[in-house]
């Protein structure tokens, strides 16, 4: 904006008083503002270059969760069937056989894909034994796919702002430069209107780069036909879209107070790239870094050696004993092939119920120590307004660690269920003449299908994420309106 705009809005002209001369100078700013913002080729370059990626990265990733969705379903309708149709069988053979489920993908998650290419996408559920999920995406991917990845989430985390520093840095700055704020100060504008306007005019622009992932999200949302893993979904995308206007906002007061602050175009500039640099570059790194020397996971192998060692020390042999014997006693026999019912379901739900045991000890300090990594990183958020989106966006969109550890979790119950159910029918049904039991379908649809849908969101989201952005935003608003103050009281030049 220059003198010629200022001098001829209705800012300059009107003499209304108290909040009609602010809002009267909001609206003559905001057209000044909006008019030069769209005769500026540069202006139209840089957000026709950004809505190019936002629109490829909304394209491809709403592609691929749409295939991976229809690849998922298919997969675990097809094992339904597996199990159901194997036949008659001994239930513990058919523990044995197995049976896989797939993880639950939201329309969210086209948005912010977190962490969800990395951790696998199928896990096989089986007797004795809790597996980890296979099939992991990046696995498959190109070393420079795995460094980066273009997303909805990446461009409004870090394109958007960098596109918003281009067309903002000298919003002030410029004024400055150029000596029209002599102008500005004579018209008798209020500043805070000004800069409120031009930061709308801002936020309006940057907009426009996440309109196309809005777009790609309402259509996998309604090719999705309402199936949805949460269960306070709509809380979820209000909250997701609270959290990246409240990014965009904090972008937008951080520009206008930087601008505000400097002397001259080429500090501006320098200002907000070194801030995005290290807010939307360095910080998210650099947590992920701390996190894990504050909480450092074992490897994969060291871990296994670890369970499968203990899994190799076998339940207390006295302790079985003396509940048989106490068994014997209740149904008054001396032998176990003269109860009522088959001792070894009973035996092997035993061996199920100790390994169930180490299974919760080796994963729970395993999830634990992931669990001090995410809060840890988290903390960052409260330095960097793109920790803490992110880490809000995947925690909503339902693809960061703790709803990886609930969905483990989850297939580990449905095993246990299996076993349960299997082991009971393996009890009931006494060998006959030396012939074991054998199950068939109606066995096998005892064990209901696995629809896992992740807990509503609890407390955590809003002060491990959206309290640091907030505060931020807040922050961000108090540097802008001293900038906005030194430049009311300050030198002019």
């Amino acid at each position: 904006m220059n003198a010629t705009t200022l001098t001829s809005s209705p800012a300059a002209t009107e003499p209304a008083e108290g909040p009609q001369r602010w809002l009267s100078a909001l609206r003559g700013a905001w057209q000044a503002d909006w008019r030069e913002r769209r005769r500026d080729w540069r202006v139209w370059l840089v957000v026709l270059a950004g809505l190019a990626l936002a629109a490829c990265a909304a394209l491809l990733s709403s592609l691929q969760l749409q295939a991976t969705l229809e690849a998922r379903n298919g997969a675990q309708a097809a094992e339904q069937q597996r199990w159901a149709h194997q036949g008659k069988k001994n239930p513990h053979s058919a523990a044995h056989y197995g049976v896989y489920v797939f993880k639950p993908l939201s329309a969210l998650a086209a948005l912010d894909p977190g962490i969800e290419h990395y951790v696998g996408a199928s896990l096989w559920l089986e007797a004795h034994k809790q597996n980890e999920l296979v099939y992991r995406p990046a696995n498959d991917d190109p070393g420079a796919n795995r460094q980066f990845r273009l997303n909805p989430a990446f461009v409004m985390q870090v394109l958007t702002p960098m596109a918003m520093i281009f067309l903002g840095f000298g919003m002030f700055a410029g004024e400055r430069e150029r000596g029209t704020l002599a102008a500005l100060r004579i018209n008798a504008a209020p500043l805070s209107a000004i800069a409120v306007a031009r930061g709308s005019v801002l936020l309006f622009l940057s907009m426009t780069l996440v309109a196309p992932a809005c777009i790609a999200v309402g259509l996998v949302e309604w090719r999705m036909g309402g199936r949805s893993p949460f269960s306070d979904g709509a809380l979820r995308a209000g909250l997701f879209a609270l959290g990246y206007l409240l990014y965009l906002c904090t972008w937008a007061a951080l520009i206008a107070g930087v601008s505000a602050w400097s002397r001259s175009l080429r500090t501006s500039l320098a200002v907000l790239i070194g801030l995005w640099a290290m807010t939307a570059l360095v910080a998210p790194r650099s947590a992920a870094e701390l996190a894990q020397l504050a909480a450092p996971l074992p490897s994969m192998q060291a871990f296994r050696a670890a369970l499968d060692n203990a899994l190799g020390m076998p339940d207390d042999p006295e302790q079985a004993r003396r509940d048989q014997q106490q068994l014997l006693r209740e149904h008054n026999v001396t032998d176990a092939r003269d109860l009522p019912f088959n001792w070894a379901g009973i035996s092997i739900q035993r061996g199920e119920e100790h390994g169930d045991r180490i299974f919760d000890a080796h994963y729970g300090r395993l999830f634990d120590a992931m669990r001090r990594q995410s809060e840890v990183a988290a903390m960052a958020g409260w330095l960097s307004p793109s920790v803490a989106v992110a880490g809000l966006s995947s925690a909503v969109a339902g693809s960061d660690t703790s709803h990886h550890i609930q969905f483990v979790n989850g297939a580990e119950q449905q095993r246990r269920i299996m076993q349960v159910v299997l082991n009971q029918a393996i009890t009931e049904h006494k060998d006959q003449d030396g012939v074991r039991y054998e199950g068939d379908q109606s066995l096998w649809s005892k064990i209901p299908p696995f629809q896992f849908v992740y807990p509503p969101l609890d407390a955590s989201v809003w002060w491990r994420h959206l309290l640091p952005l907030s505060a931020l935003f807040a922050a961000s608003l108090l540097l802008c309106a001293a900038g906005l103050r030194q430049l009311r009281n300050g030198n002019l030049r």
